[in-house]
């Protein structure tokens, strides 16, 4: 469209007198694409030069020369959003009637706002001709929650999950003052939160710590809302019971609970001894068993079974409904593209928690996959997720927190459970003996040597497999050349600490190898030191014996756990030392096998050694750990913490 400005150079001796000044006033005319034609000046510019022209240009032409406008205002100035009516209205229970009017601006062309700020554009022509800078921080604003809350015009469905985040986004947020208050007497009375009390079960067989009561609080409030949620307390501080507790308040309701294979028995033993009034159902043995439990599911108040077993029996649950889903060790849902991930969403439930200490591991992006299973498209699509949050803004960051924090809730031990010893990180930098180090720098220039000679032709299955013999190399050269019989620098050191610690100390090794548990449990039968031995091929029945002899017999002094077999799911507070032999990428994995020994019930502080190897790739991925370390704690900060 074309905007005439009027021209005001009309009278030749006004022209000749302030002919140099004009003479600029029309060059910065040009340069912002109005031309003198037909006596005005006719802009002949696109519609991205004019936004230039209204954002810069004008202000440009203001300092040389003062600019009246008499007429088309509008033409002369970016308009501004304001609400000027702002509505929820119930809808059913738990959606909303989102209603909103803009001034000046219709609802063609608010849609095409919404989606223009999408899609990052600078500004927006309305239909009838004016502009709006999206890059004004109040519009940036007020667009950015529109975006979150999903709004796409002036009428939307809300969800109630969103109401949480609006009440607090609109919080100091003047365009919302005239409808804070009520957004505020809505939230109120949908909760009700005033008038409830939830009390602990009186048959609940124990007593919950203070924490565990807000925990099993927050478990109800959510239900009560249709809502679910994560709880992602650290290891040791008894999600296990409090998610008993709750079930046990909601006994009258059907629940499955999902859960790693070497879990179940440990499942089984907690519902027996805090909940003994409610019938749990096995999934679990031969496929006749099964099918038998679930089909007779309905005499049960809860169903447990495995996440393998859960893959292998999915058609049986078809004509099943479930008011309650609970996946336990909740981060194996955190790769959205696995079996796993898929299965269990296509569970008919209602309302659905994760427990899970390590909500995330790597990225955000498993993050999403939990609560697309929790509440599948509250963090939108996995695409506009990564648009929104996977940059490095933390703008959009608090964003997310404001999204997550009323359905995560993670404490931490050092802040619930004062009474609890602390545990002393130490790490063990090791020397690798002359003759192993000879063999680990000839293997590494093998490796390089190779790498170079496929440049190009990189396969990640053969890189995987170069790290895979550095790092044995480190722990011992024997696991890759069998005829290996010299000196183990970490061997050595394992052994110093075990005499260290031995007599006054029970103590927890563990290995990411099985081979290299052999290799420490041979050194161990040579020094006649009682032990027992824990990997994947040890039964979840086993596990419990294990632990139990452990824990009770004074004379065993050493535990050998595979890291991924023993990581989770094991109380061993009767040890209050703990050896990492070898490090591992992910953090959370050894935070988690170390907290097997610090938890509820440890009366001592707990030594916790990691043995890197000097001058090796395991220095690399201790670094690493540190970086990630960083990251998730950075993202943990989000979660609200009681």
């Amino acid at each position: 469209m074309k905007k005439l400005i009027k021209s005001a150079i009309n009278n030749k001796s006004l022209y000749d007198k302030y002919s140099k000044k004009l003479s600029i006033i029309e060059s910065e005319l040009n340069k912002n694409r109005f031309y003198y034609r037909n006596e005005t000046f006719e802009f002949l510019g696109t519609d991205d030069e004019y936004y230039d022209f209204l954002k810069y240009g004008l202000k440009n032409l203001n300092n040389i020369a003062k600019i009246n406008i008499s007429d088309n205002e509008n033409f002369f100035k970016f308009k501004k959003i304001k609400f000027n009516d702002f509505d929820l209205n119930i809808k059913s229970d738990s959606k909303y009637d989102f209603s909103l009017k803009l001034n000046e601006i219709n609802e063609y062309d608010l849609k095409n706002i919404i989606k223009e700020y999408k899609n990052n554009k600078s500004y927006i022509k309305l239909s009838d001709g004016g502009y709006i800078d999206l890059n004004d921080t109040e519009i940036s604003n007020i667009l950015d929650i529109l975006s979150i809350l999903n709004i796409k015009s002036e009428k939307s469905i809300l969800d109630i999950n969103k109401m949480y985040y609006l009440n607090e986004k609109i919080k100091g947020n003047e365009s919302f003052v005239k409808v804070k208050k009520k957004l505020e007497n809505m939230i109120k009375e949908i909760t009700k939160m005033h008038e409830l009390k939830f009390t602990v079960p009186d048959d609940l067989n124990g007593t919950l710590r203070s924490y565990q009561i807000e925990g099993y609080k927050w478990f109800k409030s959510l239900s009560y809302l249709n809502l679910g949620g994560i709880l992602a307390d650290e290891m040791g501080l008894g999600k296990t019971i409090q998610t008993i507790t709750f079930l046990l308040s909601e006994k009258l309701k059907k629940s499955l609970i999902v859960v790693p294979t070497s879990l179940i028995y440990n499942w089984i033993s907690e519902f027996n001894k805090f909940a003994p009034a409610l019938k749990v159902g096995i999934v679990y043995g031969d496929v006749k068993e099964r099918k038998k439990i679930i089909q007779d599911s309905s005499k049960y108040n809860i169903i447990i079974t495995t996440y393998g077993l859960l893959k292998n029996d999915i058609n049986e649950y078809e004509e099943l409904n479930f008011e309650y889903l609970i996946l336990d060790e909740g981060q194996n849902i955190n790769n959205y593209k696995t079996q796993t991930a898929k299965v269990v969403r296509e569970i008919n439930s209602n309302i659905r928690f994760v427990l899970t200490g390590t909500p995330i591991e790597n990225n955000l992006i498993e993050l999403w996959s939990i609560f697309d299973f929790i509440m599948p498209g509250y963090l939108y699509s996995k695409d506009e997720f990564t648009r929104k949050f996977l940059k490095d803004d933390k703008n959009m960051l608090e964003e997310l927190k404001l999204l997550i924090s009323p359905y995560v809730l993670k404490r931490n031990k050092k802040d619930v459970l004062k009474e609890l010893p602390d545990k002393l990180e130490n790490k063990v930098l090791v020397t690798l003996s002359k003759k192993q180090k000879e063999l680990y720098d000839s293997l590494l220039l093998e490796i390089k040597n190779k790498i170079n000679n496929q440049r190009g032709k990189e396969n990640t299955i053969e890189l995987f497999s170069y790290l895979m013999k550095l790092r044995q190399m480190c722990l011992d050269p024997s696991l890759i050349l069998e005829r290996y019989n010299g000196d183990n620098g970490k061997l050595n050191v394992t052994e110093e600490i075990i005499k260290k610690n031995i007599n006054e100390h029970k103590i927890v090794i563990f290995s990411q190898f099985t081979s290299m548990l052999k290799k420490i449990e041979e050194k161990i039968k040579q020094k006649n030191i009682n032990y027992v031995y824990l990997d994947g091929s040890t039964s979840a029945k086993k596990r419990i014996e294990l632990v139990d002899k452990f824990n009770n017999d004074e004379r065993i002094r050493i535990f050998l756990i595979s890291l991924k077999a023993g990581g989770t799911g094991l109380n061993l507070t009767s040890s209050d030392v703990v050896i990492h032999f070898d490090p591992w990428y992910n953090p959370g994995v050894h935070d988690q096998a170390s907290d097997r020994a610090h938890r509820i019930g440890q009366k001592n502080m707990v030594n916790i050694y990691k043995l890197i190897a000097k001058d090796t790739i395991e220095e690399t991925i201790y670094l690493m750990q540190e970086d990630k370390k960083n990251m998730i704690s950075e993202v943990y900060s989000f979660f609200n913490c009681i």
